[in-house]
């Protein structure tokens, strides 16, 4: 493909103003927008060209713009990196966040149409380049602004996040994760539980989890994994991370298509101009078991001591 349209097609796709710079965010952004939509890898940013933080959040920032600017929409936020004993080894002092959208999230018992499912709920899996599967503790919230939360969640419901990552090998590293779309995949929401009282989520700092298929337990954990609780994520989400989730530009569920900027690719709205439509947005927030291999056709079983189980199947 000749080079002027490449760079034409990124700047559509990244919304980058015709005559701006291309820097390297530009070019990791597009890399992965593409190594995603195909299902294959990129080559990870290392030496001199490894990025810090502060550039993997502007890659995932501009690719919250491109897929706002395609019609996706704002749904909540995900956080990683929650184990707190695996710090050291990064040099973090927080966990990370990264956005989740609606055209990511599934709920046990509804099809993507929202009709009453029979279960397993069949998951479509996409094209992937390495898909894995890990058990979170999910909370939603009826209204806030989209970089804010609040202090009690509405409901809560225990979920399996599909996870992905875009380069060789699954090798972790928090900045690449952070501009590897959070590694965020999809995610699976069980039935909610509402009101959440207090002493629940205080309990749901021991609740223990597993995922299993075909009777095979695959993955246990606790809650504890999370920042020593789940609901200690979302005090690290009003506090340590606020800025960072400022920073995505999301303002809403909702946001314009492509058809409505179709004859100015160059001028396409921000990502702060999507709107708020009042549907809430959810949190998940970590995992509390080890990542386990996602594999097509097969039934998974995700339960909880404190919370409802749920099946699904990956199609």
């Amino acid at each position: 493909m000749d080079s002027q349209v490449r760079v034409a097609q990124l700047r559509k796709m990244t919304g980058i103003p015709r005559g701006s710079r291309l820097t390297r965010e530009y070019v990791l952004a597009q890399a992965l927008l593409r190594a995603e939509a195909a299902g294959t890898l990129v080559e990870p940013p290392v030496g001199r060209g490894e990025i810090t933080m502060d550039d993997a959040y502007a890659v995932g920032a501009l690719i919250a713009g491109a897929r706002l600017r395609q019609g996706w929409r704002f749904g909540g936020w995900k956080v990683g990196f929650t184990n707190r004993m695996i710090w050291p080894r990064w040099g973090l002092d927080r966990p990370m966040v990264a956005p989740v959208y609606r055209e990511t999230v599934f709920e046990a018992g509804r099809d993507r149409d929202r009709r009453q499912a029979e279960p397993p709920l069949r998951i479509p899996a996409g094209q992937r380049a390495a898909l894995r599967i890990e058990v979170e503790v999910v909370f939603g919230f009826q209204a806030a602004g989209p970089a804010e939360v609040a202090a009690a969640p509405d409901w809560v419901a225990l979920g399996a996040e599909l996870v992905d990552c875009h380069y060789p090998g699954w090798e972790l590293h928090p900045a690449r994760s952070v501009a590897d779309f959070g590694l965020h995949a999809g995610l699976v929401v069980g039935p909610r539980v509402a009101p959440v009282p207090p002493r629940m989520l205080r309990a749901l700092d021991g609740v223990a989890a597993t995922l299993s298929a075909a009777g095979e337990r695959l993955a246990e954990g606790n809650g504890h994994a999370v920042l020593g609780g789940p609901a200690n994520v979302l005090a690290e989400l009003r506090g340590s991370l606020s800025k960072r989730m400022a920073g995505y530009g999301v303002t809403g569920p909702d946001a314009p298509r492509d058809s409505e900027s179709a004859g100015h690719p160059d001028t396409g709205p921000s990502p702060g101009e999507a709107t708020d439509g009042g549907q809430g947005y959810l949190v998940s927030t970590g995992t509390l078991t080890p990542l386990v291999e996602a594999r097509i056709g097969t039934t998974y079983e995700v339960a909880a001591d404190l919370l409802p189980s749920f099946s699904f199947v990956l199609v």
